[in-house]
């Protein structure tokens, strides 16, 4: 494969190139991952992980409590050799059999408590490091979900984004990595004390912080794709303010979802968008699972959503981009899946059932932890 960067939007090509980037390492490979899934996709990649540790490759893996629930333990066990090296972030307190491979705590009933706490805080990155020479993000988890198998409807995969990275900023993501994977050593205390840190909530609040100010320096445009839209107010505040400017705000957003509360509580927004004349498009022809948002000439690519859990509550990898070809390519991809698309209009949306109005507003009663 070429080196340079390179979007992908179809699981397969994603996937494929994956896979072989990892056949090719010779020294490291990272990988991150909310889901990690023992189907035919997740096989595969575990196939080729093993394949690489066995001719002595070091392998650091780190998956989520709750995504990867289910194989997670079935994950660590065939992954036990002496270069593998997987943690689980944040189990879920009932289970025990992965708390050796989460926080290294004091006592099993200071691990129960700590996990309870931190139920609600998920690690939701998809970045994967080779040789840190070759990184991969975006929206793709280690699935076959993505390429939505149980359709009757030949081809129907997710609408998904991916992301192959070479050069400098490989580096950058790899130090990324690293904090987030030495941050889970030492006692409770020391842990709870690291937590409450001027300089950690600091650290926390950034992502989000540079998301508001790169959307508030904005002089064009804010075209954004988002599966789960559910923004803060003060990144509603700063879309409506742009649109009534006079720049040109869009959002595509799912029709259907594999969350089938979420296009509720989207939708308690339109009233809002359309009336500071933001154009709203409803996606149906796929799952709509993609992040990205293309700010004036530059693109943001990775695995946030514009909701309360991806601004508030999990971890999250995203790039800002400023690379002519991506972005010409993201824009050819924002203008299709609007042709793709049906626009909502207030008119239309004003005459939409007003029970399924309500819901929506009664939905964001749970706002804060969707």
């Amino acid at each position: 494969m070429q080196p340079g960067k390179r979007l992908f939007f179809k699981p397969d090509e994603y996937f494929d190139n994956l896979i072989r980037d990892i056949n090719r390492a010779q020294v490291e490979i990272i990988l991150e991952t909310y889901i990690f899934k023992l189907d035919n996709i997740g096989n595969r990649v575990l196939s080729a992980l093993n394949d690489a540790a066995v001719r002595g490759v070091r392998l650091q893996l780190l998956i989520d409590g709750v995504g990867s629930y289910r194989d997670s333990s079935q994950i660590a066990e065939n992954l036990g050799s002496e270069n593998s090296e997987v943690r689980v972030f944040h189990p879920l307190p009932w289970d025990f059999p992965v708390y050796r491979r989460a926080l290294k705590a004091e006592r099993w009933y200071s691990q129960v408590f700590y996990f309870i706490a931190s139920m609600n805080h998920r690690d939701h990155r998809k970045l994967c490091l080779i040789d840190r020479k070759t990184a991969w993000l975006g929206s793709y988890n280690i699935t076959a979900d993505h390429e939505n198998l149980s359709s009757p409807v030949e081809d129907d995969y997710w609408h998904d984004t991916g992301l192959r990275v070479t050069g400098s900023v490989v580096q950058l993501l790899a130090a990324n990595f690293n904090h987030v994977w030495h941050r889970k050593t030492g006692s409770i205390s020391q842990r709870s004390r690291h937590f409450m840190a001027r300089d950690e909530i600091r650290r926390r609040r950034e992502p989000r912080l540079h998301l508001q100010q790169e959307l508030g320096l904005c002089c064009q445009r804010i075209w954004v794709t988002n599966a789960y839209f559910n923004p803060s107010n003060q990144i509603l505040k700063i879309l409506k303010s742009k649109a009534e400017s006079g720049l040109s705000v869009q959002l595509i957003v799912p029709k259907r979802s594999d969350s089938v509360f979420f296009p509720l509580l989207s939708r308690s927004f339109y009233t809002d968008l359309l009336q500071s004349n933001i154009r709203v498009f409803e996606y149906g022809n796929r799952v709509l699972h993609s992040k990205t948002i293309l700010i004036d000439k530059q693109v943001l690519i990775g695995s946030t959503n514009l909701n309360y859990r991806s601004l508030f509550h999990d971890l999250e990898l995203d790039l800002l981009l400023d690379n002519a070809r991506l972005v010409e390519q993201m824009q050819e991809r924002f203008c299709n899946d609007i042709a793709d698309s049906v626009e909502i209009t207030l008119d239309q949306w004003q005459q939409h059932p007003w029970l399924l109005r309500l819901l929506g507003w009664l939905s964001r009663f749970l706002r804060y932890w969707m």
